[in-house]
């Protein structure tokens, strides 16, 4: 991205270049003018993304140049630096809807504050018209790639994860280039799905997030490479912390592996995967599940599911749907099961519901 900034104090300007961590915002270009004829010649050759100006200048002053950038350039950022708290100026900064009007002396935390919100309009301008020629592709990507990630994490396979985020890189490089707003759509559903699966394993996810990650600022010139970094370490972060806790118990808690299913029974989880998730061997997994239970894993695992099917179906969604939402893929195998266990087929109780 590019700023530019304008002011007839070189102190000024001097002190806003030095103060600002461009770097941190994905801001590679500063350009800088003395008066508003200069800064708008040079906002036309260069075409920034954010412009920081003071209000009172030789010649063209701040309140004009505010009006031909709302007028000619709607899409560009605006920062207001003056040292005159006049309503004239603070009445045309409102009119061209800048993102804030700061008083000198600049303050640091002040300036970089306004650049950030700057930035996140602009990245969230430019993601609500991203992707539109190609947003069921993407997001096709991305719905199977979080449904492996998701399965990846329920069996806290770490190196299967950052495996995994290095096929993503792969498959979407090419489109992450070329589009807008690619980068910071990505970014926050996989923050979002790291948030879930931390909120599931009772994680505070602020807290075992490295340093790196929970500074991380994306914008459309962040390399797409850094992006995928930030997230497997950071989901990997999170894997760490649940195998820590798991490993630190003194035995095998039931009642843990119980919530497990009760919140994984529409993956395709089996007996071997949960005894990896908790580090025991299938057979004492089995054993100890059975003993505190009565059922084996896997009818507690079916009864689970077709309790929900149940409601599904009782609730109008078709057979299918149902079934795939609590995880059967084959029809007839989800028919032979719920049958089985509740002595009815799918359609008779979507029958006896439409009745009621």
């Amino acid at each position: 991205m590019k700023a530019v900034i304008i002011d007839d104090e070189f102190w000024t300007r001097d002190s806003i270049r030095r103060l600002v961590d461009w770097e941190k915002f994905g801001i590679d270009q500063v350009e800088e003018a003395e008066e508003g004829l200069g800064g708008l010649k040079l906002i036309d050759e260069i075409h920034p993304d954010i412009v920081i100006t003071d209000m009172k200048m030789r010649g063209m002053d701040g309140v004009e140049l505010l009006r031909k950038l709302t007028d000619d350039y709607p899409f560009i950022r605006k920062i207001v630096i003056s040292g005159f708290d006049d309503f004239v100026y603070t009445k045309q900064a409102i009119l061209s809807k800048v993102d804030e009007y700061l008083l000198k002396p600049i303050h640091p935390d002040e300036i970089n504050a306004a650049v950030e919100k700057a930035v996140r309009g602009l990245r969230a301008a430019r993601g609500l018209h991203a992707l539109q020629p190609m947003d069921a592709a993407f997001m096709k990507v991305i719905s199977e790639f979080k449904g492996e990630l998701s399965r990846h994490f329920l069996e806290l396979r770490t190196e299967d994860v950052r495996s995994h985020f290095q096929a993503l890189e792969r498959a979407l490089e090419n489109e992450a280039a070329l589009v807008p707003g690619i980068n910071n759509l990505l970014y926050k559903q996989f923050m979002l799905l790291l948030g879930e699966q931390a909120a599931k394993a009772d994680i505070e996810l602020s807290s075992v997030l490295p340093e790196h990650a929970a500074a991380f600022f994306v914008t459309d010139d962040t390399p797409f490479g850094q992006i995928i970094g930030v997230l497997a370490d950071s989901y990997a972060a999170v894997l760490e912390e649940a195998v820590h806790r798991i490993r630190s118990k003194q035995r095998i808690d039931i009642s843990d592996i119980r919530q497990f299913i009760d919140n994984a029974y529409a993956q395709p989880i089996t007996l071997e995967s949960i005894a990896h998730r908790f580090f025991v061997s299938k057979e004492h997994l089995s054993r100890m599940f059975k003993q505190e239970t009565g059922f084996t894993v896997m009818d507690y695992i079916a009864s689970k599911r077709i309790a929900e099917a149940r409601q599904l179906l009782q609730s109008g969604l078709p057979i299918k749907n149902a079934a795939e939402a609590v995880g059967y893929a084959d029809p007839a195998y989800f028919h032979r099961i719920f049958k089985k266990l509740t002595g009815m087929t799918p359609s008779q109780v979507r029958l006896e519901a439409e009745q009621e």
